[in-house]
């Protein structure tokens, strides 16, 4: 009798998970909130395995309406693509929804280094009032006035792109420069955010740290993390075992990302203590934000365009009637500690890596297919360097076409379609729509930005839609590849600057063509990973010297 005692305890314990597992499947349910019909054991994984995330995304919205709630895994998430719902969660109702779900935690274990030494201290993960102070205190390091300090730096990174593009160019013949974009974005954070030359860009194909972070940044929903993500309690464990694996195989052992974050540390600690070491970049930028007094004002906290007209001359007076009152005290505010410099700027490394170069390669695909806006950019370009000028941020910042074609392009094909996630600290009710405590809010990206009343004909490529005389207010919030609110993307005038920066050197050095994109088609085939896009199909094409 006691050798079936084991398998009682077992049959007992399954049922318990089971039923547990059951009651929170009905978290939708009880609030008459529409949704697909999860399954017990994987939610509505199977779908987004079979179809892809941002197609079940786009069907679920087409049955269910504007509001979704469907579960990854056993994790309940509230998709929602209504303007003005989003509008009130992510900036009037700000102090209900500030931090990011508990579950997001995990990211630390998943992105490969052991906890302590990966980014626990970053914005992504701190919460309440400790990110309050953190984010207020790093984002005038983020203002368009310090990014135009650290401009040169950048151009350094993008200058070592153009020689390597050069060394590939054989007139005539074609060249794929996709994996040149990533060592661009992964070297320019190396120098600019981690005061680190790595050497990524001097031998781009045997660089141990691309190839790191390529693998931190390109897990895909394959059936095993199906599995994983349906048993989300050892999901983080299982995987963060087999990355570091995969890590230490095919980096011979290695670990360039721990070598990236001790020499990282070391760096911080001689420039504090030798102020002759100081650069224009921004780890001394984040370094310099360690010496104040965080302020208390949350419109402090919003990245951008408009929030840096709001903070000229360092003034961040509150805006009237564009942000509720702020729910954080203040009191105990400081400055950041070495790991939190580190951290951010480890997080600037993992956020900005890909989705700049992904957006990058968006970018020039279809410059590709569209030939006579990339000669309209061009022409701008050329015009704003005539008489020997030199490319700076000024000059680039009054580049409108240029700002309209990255801004269409982000639109189209945001490189993160499905991360701006908000955890409900209380039930709230808006009318017939009731949003239970917990649960996780995740804005629809792609909806948005392809909502056919706001961004007409939403499927075409027309840079003009956002050209300043035709822009309206309904766009500010349709566009999100950065999120919104004051739990924005910290880094987004970093990430257009280089991107800028980018296209610049290379439209006025090089007429780009390829024989394989299709001409005047915007539909690019993308490679879609759980929160991800990227451009599927090699970056080819020929390069024109002019």
């Amino acid at each position: 009798m006691f050798h079936l005692l084991p398998i009682i305890v077992l049959v007992l314990l399954l049922i318990y998970i089971l039923k547990k597992r059951h009651d929170g499947m009905q978290f939708f349910k009880r609030f008459n909130i529409p949704g697909p019909k999860p399954s017990i054991l994987s939610g509505n994984l199977w779908e987004i395995y079979k179809r892809g995330h941002m197609v079940m995304q786009r069907e679920w919205h087409a049955e269910f309406g504007p509001i979704v709630g469907y579960f990854f895994g056993p994790l309940p998430i509230l998709l929602i693509s209504d303007q003005e719902l989003l509008k009130t969660i992510l900036l009037r109702d700000f102090h209900d929804f500030a931090d990011r779900p508990v579950s997001l935690e995990r990211l630390s274990d998943l992105m490969g280094p052991p906890k302590g030494t990966g980014f626990d201290e970053s914005l992504i993960l701190l919460r309440g009032q400790r990110w309050k102070d953190v984010r207020s205190t790093l984002t005038p390091s983020f203002t368009s006035k310090k990014l135009k300090q650290i401009a040169p730096e950048m151009c350094t990174s993008v200058d070592l792109f153009m020689e390597n593009v050069g060394s590939c160019f054989i007139e005539g013949k074609e060249c794929d420069i996709y994996e040149l974009l990533q060592a661009l974005t992964l070297d320019t954070i190396c120098r600019v955010g981690m005061g680190v030359d790595f050497g990524v860009q001097k031998d781009v194909a045997n660089s141990k740290l691309l190839k790191q972070v390529k693998i931190m940044t390109s897990f895909p929903l394959t059936f095993m993390a199906l599995i994983l993500y349906s048993l989300v309690d050892v999901a983080a464990i299982l995987l963060s075992i087999f990355l570091r694996l995969k890590n230490s195989r095919e980096n011979s052992g290695s670990d360039p990302i721990t070598a990236l974050k001790k020499q990282c540390s070391t760096i911080v600690k001689q420039r504090r203590e030798k102020p002759e070491l100081r650069r224009n970049d921004l780890l001394q930028l984040m370094i310099d934000a360690q010496m104040r007094e965080a302020p208390t004002n949350i419109d402090a906290l919003i990245a951008g365009d408009e929030a840096d007209e709001n903070r000229e001359g360092e003034n961040t007076t509150a805006v009237p009637g564009k942000i509720s009152a702020c729910p954080f005290s203040g009191e105990g505010s400081r400055g950041l500690t070495d790991g939190e410099v580190i951290d951010n700027a480890f997080l600037v490394l993992l956020a900005g890596y890909e989705t700049t170069s992904s957006a990058l390669a968006f970018i020039t695909k279809l410059l590709l297919r569209f030939p006579e806006v990339q000669e309209r950019v061009r022409c701008e370009l050329l015009e704003a360097t005539a008489q020997g000028k030199e490319f700076d941020f000024d000059r680039l910042q009054r580049c409108q076409y240029l700002e309209a074609v990255v801004q269409e392009s982000l639109r189209l094909y945001p490189p993160v379609y499905f991360f701006t996630m908000r955890a409900c600290a209380v039930q709230k009710v808006y009318g017939s729509i009731t949003i239970p405590k917990d649960a996780r809010i995740a804005v629809s990206v792609r909806e948005l930005h392809y909502d056919p009343d706001v961004f007409e004909d939403p499927h075409d490529f027309k840079p003009e839609r956002f050209l300043p005389e035709n822009k309206t207010s309904a766009m500010s919030w349709a566009w999100q590849p950065f999120g919104a609110g004051p739990r924005n993307c910290i880094g987004m005038r970093f990430a257009q600057m280089e991107i800028k920066i980018t296209l610049a050197k290379l439209l006025s050095q090089y007429r780009l063509s390829s024989d394989r994109e299709p001409y005047h088609d915007p539909n690019i085939a993308t490679n879609v990973l759980p929160n991800l896009q990227r451009v599927k199909d090699p970056l080819s094409c020929k390069l024109e010297k002019l």
